[in-house]
């Protein structure tokens, strides 16, 4: 908590917002604006992106430069949508009003999710590690939408296990919004053989990419497909070095070493943890919740782990199944508490290592350092959390007895 205020407290007095306080809020209200005055496609024009952005990115404001690089808007329009409504007020009480929405909003669906899997209220202390961890405190700080992916992971995983299909795939849906995380999920559907899953997926699909492509036509759904290549390519925002996954690892060895051992990295690695993710959690399980949740945490954590855009703000999609494993008693509480807290404490060896290289005034930027201690925290912590998932999966395959075709959270197996 100290940190944290330390942290907020020294952007809010030196700093404007949008720099870093709101960085990707700042965004997304331009895009609102952008919305109000033109149309949904001008969102995914860039020339138009640099004329509203500049005003608010002020470190980069220059207006007799060209070399502003505007912050683009990578999502389908269905997902901009509320910010047509929030840039209606200025960026600072929008922004506001904003992380006042996320941080309700995430409280009142953990203390639901935990109801609706428990019977029991969710304690308090496990809310505020939740609160506490990186990744959501990023999430808020940067203004960025992974409490909607945290909502519909959970959705998602009480639907399976309520034996619900259609609608699990419906709340896969919702991933759409960053569609990366969609990269072993979907083949582990495949392989557990979840048609009727697969089918909600596509449903949702189709009607999103339905009303997106009726709000920006082909001209808009071109520039969208343009900016995406263009992240993915390492654009000006994606910023692989600060990344929680293999492309982080590689990039930062190819920077000392070689592109092409940079690549051998990213690739082997990718590939071996894909194949233990699809090998170990291919194999039968009995009608068991909490060996199915280990495997979706599993899932998860490989997600992160091998995607090729992961920020650690995203790795918000693990906490209801850690939250469902942990009432269950079923997940390590140690590897729990490290999660929430090792990613916090990196960050403060980070700026430590920052404050110490800037008073010596040695000539290297800084920048990388605290984005590998934040990222590299991250990713280990990913495969940390795969290995936990593939060992307890592995285990005994003690579940429901044959014949019993109830839902997976009726009782005894809540008890």
């Amino acid at each position: 908590i100290t940190f944290y205020i330390l942290q907020m407290g020294l952007y809010l007095f030196n700093t404007n917002i949008c720099q870093p306080l709101a960085f990707d809020y700042c965004a997304y209200w331009s895009a609102g604006k952008i919305i109000n005055q033109n149309s949904f496609a001008d969102i995914y024009n860039l020339d138009l992106l640099t004329q509203y952005q500049k005003d608010i990115y002020i470190q980069n404001n220059d207006s007799d430069s060209i070399s502003f690089r505007p912050v683009e808007i990578p999502y389908l329009p269905i997902f901009v949508l509320p910010f047509k409504f929030l840039s209606m007020v200025g960026l600072s009480f929008s922004y506001v009003i904003w992380t006042l929405i996320n941080f309700i909003g995430l409280i009142c669906y953990l203390r639901y999710f935990t109801k609706k899997v428990s019977s029991h209220p969710l304690p308090i202390r496990l809310l505020l590690m939740i609160l506490l961890s990186l990744p959501v405190f990023i999430n808020f700080h940067e203004g960025q939408l992974n409490v909607w992916l945290c909502i519909c992971a959970g959705e998602f995983l009480r639907a399976i296990l309520t034996d619900k299909p259609y609608k699990a795939g419906a709340w896969l849906g919702g991933w759409l919004l960053k569609p990366q995380l969609l990269i072993l999920i979907i083949p582990f559907l495949l392989i557990k053989r979840s048609m009727k899953v697969l089918s909600g997926f596509i449903i949702a699909t189709v009607v999103t990419l339905t009303i997106s492509f009726g709000l920006i036509k082909k001209a808009g759904f071109i520039n969208l497909i343009n900016i995406l290549l263009k992240s993915a390519g390492g654009g000006v925002t994606s910023i692989p070095l600060a990344m929680m996954n293999w492309r982080m690892l590689g990039e930062h060895i190819a920077s000392f070493s070689s592109p092409i051992i940079g690549w051998a990295i990213i690739i082997i690695g990718s590939v071996v943890t894909v194949t233990l993710s699809l090998t170990f959690f291919k194999k039968r399980i009995l009608q068991n919740p909490t060996r199915y949740a280990i495997a979706i945490l599993g899932i998860f954590a490989a997600t992160g782990a091998v995607t090729w855009h992961a920020h650690l703000h995203m790795s918000m999609i693990l906490i209801p199944p850690m939250v469902f494993l942990l009432l269950k008693n079923e997940l390590n509480k140690k590897l729990f508490a490290v999660w929430i807290f090792m990613p916090s404490l990196m960050q403060i060896i980070g700026y430590t290592i920052s404050a110490y290289i800037k008073i010596d005034n040695l000539p290297i930027n800084i920048s990388p350092i605290l984005g590998f201690a934040r990222g590299f925290t991250g990713f280990i912590l990913n495969l940390f959390i795969l290995g936990w998932a593939i060992v307890h999966y592995s285990r005994s395959n003690e579940g429901r007895p044959k014949g019993d075709n109830e839902n997976l959270l009726t009782k005894p197996y809540l008890t």
